[in-house]
């Protein structure tokens, strides 16, 4: 199946800044209509009814509001003792099971359009406790039967951004409420977009007000690895207004709390989904500041935010197994497929150097989720499957080189593997980004050259002159023009030159792709992620860990580099894996949760 191209003036009917507005004059209107019906000579009562507050007015002292300039500031209203609208993901084991899926959009050949009811129906088998009230599935309208989602000629997604599970539907409410606030420097339901006519589906964006106000970059962008600097602009100096929800994981205390209900009640229900929404929760003083969802000012697409790992701790624009994993989580969590995360790395379109990845809903498919993928040769990676389950391939057909993996027993083992590539690149200063899909069961990894070939005069003059920055979205397929002329003129031909010339050549690919894999120093890289909790012995053992989040509990054995020179050292017969962990303390679990910690 083909695109034919399309182009719509506004992508989401009945979502503008005017018809959202109602939210921000009601109380204009109700005052005015108060005056007229007290000045009427009518007898009538007027009751006087609580005023309703949105959950962005997080500070409830208005007087320190107006003293003290820093209070209405997200540093301020994340520190421990202030309350903040959190959601608490903890979905059950079997819940997380369903949510491996890939190629929610098919291939370039077999354009695949997502069915919305049924990924609605499957996030409204289990409950979303939320305080003041449970998050209910909305009744279909009278034009929408069960089993149809929303359609529109020439588009896959249909133009509507649907609030599929709990999380879309708060996360949509939220925005929209900022949106009709008027906190955005644009108004993005006005933008022109349309699909590219030719096979790869490419998605043109004219967004004039991207390019003239958004946030100008602060730093040079020549190195990868660059020291937080509290002076210039980071996400602590975001106005509170700006703030959606906390997002935290708190899967350790559902997974003891249904051990409880499961002795109390033997038939539970294990499909029943333990996430839940708390408006007011306190945040405590553990050591661990709040990842955060906010708003992004400056949005390409419906929904546009940016989610800020442990946001107070001054994290530089780096990516660890850690820091990687709650963007994994948030992807899970939206049970729309045309929601995605992704992550611009310093170098390669990154512009605030305080950790975010970003996320909106395209309600098409981005072409590079479409290209086929292939298994990487043997001297980049010499085995299909890494030992957790991950599949690591190569895309094929796509003018960008690109690596995908795909998950296998858990969310912890992609992020421990995922993450540790990205270190590596950081260390050896190759930019790159991420485009974590399919409800984050797919993660490409995208090194690029964009940036250091137009320093060194290798980028053609008309391309550079269009001003498209490929940064992770536009990498991938969703192209941002400044100019009419350049949108208007756009082509299949000319995006594929473009993204060209961000693509490393392939023997710098699989040279890259080779050192960002090699399974040589992952031991090492392994115990000083679970420093902690390692045992004592020979090459520092690691303890036995719990399973994975999926339920795939089964034990794999795992023999570190350092037993087996020790053991040569000592002369030992005996070498064999099976000698070197047959002791107690010496098996992992295939889950990697302690990574979660």
């Amino acid at each position: 199946m083909k695109n034919t191209g399309f182009e719509r003036t506004s992508r989401y009917p009945g979502r503008s800044r005017e018809n959202l507005s109602h939210k921000k004059k009601a109380p204009f209107f109700s005052k005015l209509l108060t005056r007229r019906l007290e000045a009427s000579a009518m007898t009538l009562t007027i009751k006087k009814v609580p005023t309703v507050v949105s959950i962005h007015q997080l500070d409830d002292d208005a007087d320190a509001c107006e003293t003290d300039p820093k209070a209405n500031l997200v540093s301020r209203v994340c520190a421990p003792g202030s309350t903040l609208p959190t959601l608490n993901y903890a979905p059950k084991r079997a819940a997380i099971k369903a949510m491996k899926k890939v190629r929610s959009f098919g291939s370039f050949d077999d354009l695949r359009v997502p069915d919305l009811a049924s990924e609605r129906d499957t996030a409204s088998e289990g409950s979303f406790d939320a305080s003041g009230g449970a998050f209910a599935r909305a009744p279909a309208s009278e034009n929408e039967s069960e089993n149809e989602s929303d359609g529109d000629t020439g588009s896959t997604g249909g133009g509507y951004v649907q609030d599929v599970s709990p999380f879309d539907r708060i996360l949509l409410s939220a925005w929209e409420d900022r949106f009709a606030a008027g906190l955005f420097r644009y108004d993005v339901t006005a933008v022109k977009t349309k699909v590219v006519p030719g096979g790869c589906g490419f998605v043109a964006q004219f967004n004039e007000g991207r390019a003239t106000k958004k946030r100008p970059t602060e730093f040079s962008v020549d190195e990868v690895c660059q020291a937080f600097d509290g002076s210039k602009f980071n996400f602590t100096k975001a106005d509170k207004s700006e703030i959606l929800f906390a997002f935290r994981d708190a899967r350790a205390e559902a997974e003891d709390a249904a051990d409880f209900d499961a002795n109390a009640n033997a038939n539970a229900n294990p499909r029943v989904s333990c996430s839940t929404f708390d408006a007011r929760r306190v945040v405590t003083d553990d050591g661990v500041s709040p990842t955060v969802v906010l708003i992004n000012v400056s949005p390409i697409e419906y929904g546009h935010v940016l989610l800020c790992p442990r946001v107070l701790e001054g994290l530089p624009q780096r990516v660890s197994p850690e820091t990687l994993l709650p963007p994994l989580l948030m992807a899970a969590e939206s049970r729309n497929p045309y929601f995605r995360v992704g992550y611009n790395s310093l170098g390669a379109y990154g512009t605030i150097n305080h950790l975010h990845f970003q996320a909106y809903y395209l309600m098409e498919a981005f072409p590079i989720e479409r290209a086929p993928t292939r298994r990487l040769p043997a001297r980049a990676y010499p085995t299909k499957r890494h030992r957790h389950g991950i599949k690591v391939s190569e895309t094929t057909g796509y003018p960008v080189r690109c690596v995908c993996f795909e998950r296998g027993d858990g969310f912890e083992s992609l992020a421990q593997m995922v993450g540790i590539a990205c270190q590596r690149l950081q260390a050896r200063n190759v930019p790159f980004n991420l485009l974590i899909a399919d409800h984050g069961a797919r993660v490409f990894l995208i090194p690029q050259r964009f940036s250091q070939r137009i320093a060194r005069g290798e980028v053609p003059e008309d391309v550079v002159a269009t001003g498209v920055n490929p940064a992770v979205f536009e990498i991938s397929g969703h192209l941002l023009y400044k100019t009419r002329e350049d949108y208007d003129a756009c082509s299949q031909e000319a995006a594929q030159r473009m993204l060209e010339c961000a693509s490393l050549t392939e023997e710098d690919f699989y040279e890259t792709v080779s050192m960002a894999l090699e399974d040589d120093d992952a031991p090492s890289a392994m115990e000083r992620v679970f420093e902690k909790s390692r045992g004592a012995g020979v090459g520092g053992r690691l303890a036995t860990i719990r399973g994975s989040v999926d339920g795939a509990c089964s034990e794999a054995r795992v023999t570190l580099d350092a037993d087996v020179a020790a053991a040569k050292t000592r002369g030992d017969g005996d070498v064999s894996p099976k000698s070197l962990t047959g002791g107690a303390g010496s098996t992992v679990s295939s889950g990697d949760d302690a990574l979660a910690a």
